[in-house]
């Protein structure tokens, strides 16, 4: 039961490093591209949050299954694969969480004033620079935010973690798959506690974010 536990976290914690950090690294680098260009790439990366999770699962085993377009290599020459295991658990975590936080840093970043980034561009600021004493201080809120919801998206979800993932004792079971599981054994009492663990970390997740947001605008006064 603890396993399980430790799973999830560590599923969420890994998964929402990578989703924000492709969130705003897809964000800025399709600030180079046309208007028509930066609508397909809303539209592909927004696509998971408009489809049932069983279809993005299908869709990862199509690319990272061990005959999947890229699972295939890593399996073959690696050793490396992705169904059944934690990492397809994580890449699950990942694509589902995908649109919520794109789409809040994106919102974040675009609501600063566009005289901040011209002015940056005359003076001849690296990205780094610029981001961290710009951007990051004018939107952290709504980064803050997207890392938030992803991370209770990743924590809840089901669908497409079962169809990549399986759900594995002791290897692949997350919180939600494990109280599905209990449920369906008849087990409710482990099933009640499972729900209280739920509640509990979705209730210091959002403590820490408000606790993030009131600092940061106690520093905005």
């Amino acid at each position: 039961m603890f396993f399980v536990i430790k799973n999830s976290l560590v599923i969420a914690f890994f998964g929402i490093i990578i989703t924000t950090f492709l969130s705003l690294m897809i964000i800025f680098i399709s600030g180079y591209f046309s208007k028509k260009i930066k609508n397909i790439i809303d539209i592909v990366v927004t696509l998971p949050l408009f489809i049932p999770p069983s279809v993005s699962g299908y869709f990862i085993l199509s690319v990272f299954g061990v005959q999947g377009v890229v699972g295939k290599h890593f399996y073959d020459y690696l050793g490396i694969r992705f169904t059944f295991t934690i990492y397809g658990a994580v890449i699950a975590g990942v694509i589902v969480s995908f649109p919520i936080v794109y789409q809040s840093i994106k919102l974040a970043i675009s609501s600063i004033d566009r005289e901040y980034f011209e002015e940056a561009e005359l003076l001849g600021v690296n990205n780094y620079h610029f981001f961290v004493d710009i951007v990051f201080p004018m939107s952290k809120r709504g980064i803050f935010a997207g890392i938030v919801l992803g991370a209770g998206r990743i924590l809840g979800e089901f669908g497409a973690t079962l169809m990549v993932a399986g759900n594995i004792p002791n290897k692949t079971q997350t919180l939600p798959i494990a109280i599905y599981s209990a449920v369906e054994n008849g087990e409710d009492k482990e099933a009640m506690f499972l729900v209280l663990i739920v509640l509990w970390i979705s209730i210091v997740i959002m403590f820490v974010y408000n606790f993030l947001k009131k600092r940061g605008d106690e520093r905005d006064v």
